[in-house]
């Protein structure tokens, strides 16, 4: 035991030998005080037996709790034990093997492994758990708001602090999804990239060809080249421009098609996707992207505890006199909320068939 800590539980001792025989004295005889003041004594002595014996001993404490923060090369680790005492800190490779082998120490047997979500999480859960660790993924911000008073910030800080709180279990655990919704997932941010950069393109050219009064008008994607050609005629600039981006926007269109055709074929594979697509204003696309969110619908007890986990419930702060609803909290994934806004605005604007669900949003009823 080090000089400072000998001091501090010296101090300690008397401090609290001192208020107890006050309290002893006041309350009981004299002989029942001296005999109540002994049985303190022997079982403060055995308190600091115990805990010098614990301190100098760290095997005797098998069950060990880890705190990563993760980084593109390296991560840094914090591995503590049940009393919140560090055993082992430093950096690793962000591998899942050589993770592996620096938080094993001394035959330790690590009990839980907190991971701050991020672009790494979700392999370094599946390689962490296929050695046998228990691993749990925590909500960021929550996180963050653990870690909100915290005057200095480093990375080594914040994988104490994440291990603590592996500890003591003041974390949200954040659903892992399964590989196959992962590869899917993969595939729709692909689509959502390539529809962003074509519809980029063509805003782009709209806005060249506005600078000289040519003004292309709605016009649907099919007629688009040729409408540009036409506009862009008879100026060599605007001819080499369009013509250049066209051919961008073609390759682009051609790779768009080849993901659409997988979607497609991931969708029929689906039972619970073509159930989805049953619905109105619903196609391939907006099922495939909520059935990707979701994943495991066993997770949620009711199915309205769906709309607030998607951030589509409005937002309440109450305190005192003030209780005021805001807009919707928007928590949880962006692209579910567009791809339901959409199969919504389909479902009012272009869906002419009567349907239960469009005479819900017409005649204001809480459907």
């Amino acid at each position: 035991m080090s000089p400072r800590r000998r001091r501090t539980q010296a101090r300690f001792r008397i401090a609290l030998r001192d208020n107890l025989q006050l309290h002893l004295f006041a309350e009981a005889s004299p002989p029942a005080a001296i005999d109540n003041l002994k049985s303190f004594h022997s079982a403060l002595s055995v308190l600091t037996s115990i805990r010098t014996v614990s301190a100098k001993s760290d095997n005797s404490y098998k069950a060990t709790h880890l705190g990563r923060v993760l980084s593109l090369e390296n991560s840094s680790i914090c591995v503590i034990d049940e009393r919140g005492v560090i055993i082992k800190e430093g950096q690793a490779a962000s591998e899942p093997e050589a993770i592996g082998r620096f938080i094993r120490h001394q035959g330790r047997k690590i009990e839980h492994v907190g991971l701050e979500t991020g672009s790494l999480s979700q392999w370094l859960y599946a390689g962490l758990a296929k050695q046998g660790f228990r691993v749990s993924v925590m909500e960021a911000r929550h996180v963050h708001a653990a870690f909100a008073a915290m005057r200095v910030k480093t990375d080594r800080n914040d994988a104490r602090g994440i291990a603590q709180l592996v500890r003591l279990g003041w974390f949200k655990n954040v659903h892992v999804k399964a590989p196959s919704a992962q590869e899917t997932r993969a595939l729709l941010n692909a689509r959502r990239f390539i529809v962003d950069k074509v519809t980029g393109i063509e805003n782009s050219m709209r806005a060249n060809l506005r600078n000289f009064g040519l003004k292309v008008g709605i016009v649907s994607r099919r007629m688009w080249s040729s409408r540009a050609r036409e506009l862009a005629a008879g100026i060599p600039a605007l001819e080499m421009l369009v013509e250049s981006m066209l051919n961008i926007r073609d390759v682009l269109l051609q790779e768009l098609r080849t993901l659409d055709r997988k979607l497609l074929e991931t969708a029929r594979a689906d039972p619970v996707v073509q159930t989805l697509m049953t619905a109105p204003g619903v196609g391939a696309i907006v099922a495939l992207t909520f059935r990707n969110a979701v994943d495991d619908a066993g997770r949620f007890k009711r199915s309205k505890d769906v709309g607030p986990w998607l951030g589509l419930t409005p937002s309440r702060y109450q305190s005192g006199q003030v209780d005021r609803s805001g807009h919707v909290t928007k928590a949880g994934d962006a692209s579910v909320r567009t791809a339901l806004y959409e199969a919504a605005t389909t479902l009012l604007g272009r869906v002419v068939k009567w349907c239960v669900n469009r005479a819900g949003f017409v005649g204001g009823s809480n459907f």
